[in-house]
């Protein structure tokens, strides 16, 4: 499996038989909107204009848009709604090649109870936005971080140049981490890899 990431809360996971997209960005946002092919295109918001830029995803790509869970080749997605103020917005869970990522996409909130979390079972990779204003401080993505102690988690939803969204700078959450961090191109992993002991945060380069 390998994952990418485009910037905001849109990455590319390609798996062995399939090519997800997450949450392509629009222009509004500062940044070139993602481009690519894909076999499933998976939107936590599909009425956002910002969130939902799909005119650059090529391919015949299966839409996940709504909560629920939908298997797709060889791709098992569940969709989770969260309420957010006054909105729901859908964090989803990713299985494919024994491994399980969850992708808290670009919620302000994360409001599983224990019960939930439980339900929800052990998380290998968990994506979250870090950047605050209308998405998770860095002090609560550190707080989400400890509650679902996945073995890696990759960061999103930060400042970067060219993105003129209020958003803080990934530094904060790296100190809320600890200070430890290991930067690369993409996360190319396989089950066998995954940490057997604490948490790694993975900070991946945005394509362009």
């Amino acid at each position: 499996m390998q994952i990418q990431y485009f910037g905001l809360s849109s990455f590319k996971i390609t798996t062995k038989e399939a090519t997800i997209i997450t949450d392509p960005f629009h222009k509004d946002s500062g940044l070139t909107p993602p481009r690519g092919a894909a076999d499933i295109l998976v939107l936590a918001q599909k009425n956002s204009k910002l969130y939902s830029a799909t005119s650059g995803i090529s391919g015949e790509h299966f839409d996940i848009t709504d909560p629920g869970e939908y298997d797709v080749k060889g791709v098992t997605v569940t969709g989770i709604p969260l309420k957010q103020e006054d909105k729901y917005i859908t964090i989803f869970l990713i299985e494919s090649e024994d491994i399980r990522i969850l992708n808290l996409t670009h919620i302000k909130e994360f409001n599983l109870t224990e019960d939930e979390l439980e339900e929800l079972g052990e998380i290998d990779i968990l994506i979250l936005p870090v950047g605050g204003n209308t998405v998770m401080s860095a002090s609560a993505a550190s707080k989400a971080v400890n509650e679902i102690e996945p073995k890696i988690v990759i960061p999103s939803h930060y400042k970067m140049p060219g993105l003129i969204i209020d958003v803080d700078d990934l530094n904060k959450f790296i100190k809320e981490m600890g200070g430890k961090k290991e930067e690369m191109e993409k996360l190319t992993i396989k089950k066998k890899d995954l940490p057997e002991e604490g948490t790694k945060v993975v900070v991946l380069d945005p394509l362009r």
